[in-house]
């Protein structure tokens, strides 16, 4: 059985084997044409592969090759050179692998200039003797620059007069740096060809294909003269491009610093002998984090809008425009003996709310509460006179302008600032201060100089005189109540910052404040109100009057509380390293609706207090002001008592007595961390008590002598706890 099926099979065999040979007969031309192919791709790819191996090993010394390339970039730029790989291909030309160039004359300090992962070199001819570079290919190169102009323009000069006719970058990312910041920094890989032709340098780039969705991209083209390094064009479009990878290219378009932000748009960029430098484009800002000017703490977070511009030699334009704003500026400089600016500013903001609900400060605990209508136009000219160097004139009109926050409520605004020539300016601001109406007008002089810094810069110190006057016919005293917590808190938080830092105290004279406001400043502010209220529901106490002078380094406030004879003063000479300060308030029974003090865990709620309070102190800082403060005050509280308070005696008597109204008065005086009492007076129909005592962290002790209903004797009453214990 066994034998059968193995004949079987070789019958099988043999048929099979019979019909492939007729089919053969049957084809024969194209198998003979398959296997002449066979035989020309073996022949090509061995005469490919000699002649590779001839070229790499007879013709091209790679040896000397690689001693000429690293003599040639330590002779040119004066930096150390590494190469590690140098070969040779057909298809690729001369081929150089990791390549590092430092920025340094050695690889000590490791920092790099140039990284580049290979690059290969195309050459006119493999057999002549002198044969030119046609083309160079850079793969995933990684360029970093200092600032060193020099350098920069060196790399260009030889990208335009050398005779390479084609420069290719492939997944190439540059960085720019100057001192510790980073300038240019692209963080993809960019697609740069360089070609020459009628002799001019084409130049085009990306990092992707642009007509993708929802992608970071960037595209351009440009010439350069092959003859002058002045003369180039570009034209560039970004899409969803973030300003990280080129800050210094945001803040110039801005026209100031810009933390971040993402741009879309286009530009062109021209320079030829006759018309110069000239830039011209228009870009979209999205999720911008703009730094305020002069308030350094405040930004401009997630802010959207439109810019166009336009840069000539001599002359910078833009216009930025929003859903409620269009804000204009340009800046000419003319240069006489030394470059001089004149700046235009033009804006219309339909809605300030747009804006300000942008604004926070570094925490981001902090919003602007303002709102309303503002418009204007502002020339600001640099004369050239050191004593007088900017020449300020222009309007600013707002209306319907509003600060809503639990600090200050103002309403229904109406601004008008009228600034003419020679500095001279008139302001009108009427508005709803609290919901009471209130008029501040005035004007005056400004005058800004030049001065230089020690370092050589220049700051512009303001020489100001001014008269201001506020008007209002009801102004109630509780409604300032937040402002003053608030300062209160603030002032504290940078006491205790200074002394837990140990911030060292810095001469007021030589502050920012002092020097470009303060110094030369002279201002007149008078104050009036028709009726004044110390909170709300109390009547009014009359008309106060008030004004606050800053001339010659001093400032002296005096303020009328009404006709009570209840008063504010303040007094500084400011003009010194440590200013002095001086401070009184003086009450007479005036109405009173908050608890004054805590005692004994209940809260005292005077009906009226007479008060006579002065504080003296020298320092430039708070913290200075409250270490070296003396405090001192003469205190008379009317209507108080301690009904609610948690009265633990020691004695067998009436306490019925401190629990109905009385009154209470009192000298102090602080040193340090202690409150001194004396001259202690407490005096009701039950109660005839008089002596002395303190106030240590908050905590009270008296020590009195006299009559507490039917009692007579020496009380002492010590608070501890929240409780006072009388014995």
């Amino acid at each position: 059985m066994e034998r059968i099926f193995s004949l079987q099979s070789l019958f099988i065999y043999r048929q099979s084997l019979s019909t492939l040979f007729n089919r053969i007969r049957e084809n024969k031309r194209i198998l003979f044409s398959f296997l002449a192919l066979g035989l020309i791709c073996f022949l090509f790819v061995l005469c490919y592969y000699g002649l590779e191996f001839y070229l790499r090993n007879y013709r091209i010394p790679l040896v000397q090759l690689r001693k000429v390339v690293t003599f040639t970039i330590n002779r040119e730029l004066g930096k150390a050179v590494d190469i590690g790989v140098l070969d040779f291909s057909l298809r690729e030309g001369l081929i150089i692998e990791d390549l590092v160039v430092s920025n340094e004359e050695d690889f000590s300090f490791n920092d790099h200039m140039l990284k580049v992962k290979k690059v290969t070199f195309r050459l006119s001819s493999y057999f002549k003797d002198s044969p030119t570079v046609e083309q160079i290919d850079f793969y995933s190169p990684h360029l970093v620059l200092n600032e060193n102009q020099g350098l920069r323009n060196q790399l260009i000069q030889y990208a335009q007069t050398s005779k390479l006719k084609d420069i290719r970058f492939h997944d190439a990312k540059l960085t720019v740096k100057q001192n510790d910041s980073t300038l240019v920094d692209w963080k993809e890989g960019w697609d740069i060809v360089m070609k020459r032709k009628s002799k001019r340098l084409y130049l085009s780039y990306n990092n992707g294909w642009f007509w993708i969705p929802n992608t970071t991209r960037i595209k351009g083209e440009g010439q350069f003269s092959e003859t002058n390094l002045e003369e180039f064009q570009f034209e560039f479009q970004w899409k969803n491009y973030p300003s990280e990878e080129a800050i210094i290219l945001t803040n110039y378009l801005f026209g100031s610093n810009v933390h971040s932000a993402v741009l879309s748009g286009e530009g062109k960029v021209v320079r030829d002998p006759v018309s110069g430098f000239t830039a011209s484009g228009d870009v979209e800002f999205e999720n911008s984090l703009i730094p305020i000017p002069f308030f350094e703490n405040y930004i401009l977070d997630g802010f959207r809008f439109r810019e166009l511009f336009l840069f000539t030699p001599n002359k910078e334009e833009r216009e930025f425009l929003g859903t409620d704003f269009r804000i204009k500026t340009s800046v000419k400089t003319e240069t006489i003996k030394e470059p001089l600016l004149d700046r235009h500013f033009e804006f219309q903001i339909e809605s300030l709310e747009g804006i300000a609900e942008r604004i926070s400060d570094i925490s981001g605990n902090f919003t602007l509460p303002l709102s309303g209508v503002l418009t204007g136009n502002l020339d600001l000219l640099e004369s050239g006179d050191k004593n007088k160097w900017f020449q300020l004139k222009g309007n600013l009109n707002g209306s319907e302008l509003e600060w809503d926050s639990k600090l200050l409520q103002l309403e229904k605004g109406n601004l008008s600032l009228n600034l003419t020539e020679g500095n001279e300016w008139n302001l009108k601001f009427d508005s709803l201060l609290f919901g009471k109406p209130s008029h501040l007008g005035g004007g005056g002089t400004n005058v800004w100089g030049r001065s230089k810094k020690t370092d050589g810069s220049f700051y512009y110190p303001l020489s100001s005189k001014t008269k201001l006057s506020f008007q209002t016919p009801d102004l109630t005293g509780s409604d300032w109540k937040p402002l003053y917590e608030d300062w209160n808190r603030e002032t504290l938080e940078e006491i205790r910052e200074r002394q837990e830092k140990l911030i060292p105290e810095e001469y007021f004279y030589q502050t920012k404040v002092y020097k470009y406001f303060l110094e030369s400043m002279n201002l007149d502010f008078g104050i009036q109100i028709s009726n004044y209220y110390p909170f709300a529901g109390a009547n009014s106490l009359g008309e106060s009057k008030g004004n606050l002078q800053v001339k010659d380094g001093r400032m002296n406030l005096g303020l009328n509380l009404g006709n009570s004879n209840s008063k504010v003063s303040m007094v500084s000479y400011y003009a010194s390293k440590t200013p002095n300060f001086g401070f009184s308030l003086v009450l007479n029974e005036y109405p009173w609706s908050d608890p004054w003090m805590h005692l004994c865990g209940a809260e005292l709620k005077p009906t009226h207090v007479s008060l006579d309070y002065s504080f003296n102190s020298m320092g430039s800082d708070y913290y200075t002001l409250h270490k070296d403060a003396r405090t001192s005050y003469f205190l008379k509280l009317f209507g108080v008592s301690l009904k609610e308070a948690d009265l633990v005696s020691k004695l067998e008597m009436d306490l019925n007595p401190l629990k109905k109204p009385f009154q209470m008065e009192f000298d102090l005086s602080r040193y340090s961390d202690m409150d001194y009492i004396s001259n202690l007076v407490i005096s009701s129909e039950s109660l005839d008590l008089k002596g002395y005592g303190n106030n240590k962290n908050g905590n009270y002790a008296f020590t009195t002598y006299g009559l507490v209903g039917e009692s007579r004797g020496t009380f002492s009453l010590t608070e501890e706890e929240n409780k006072c214990v009388l014995k």
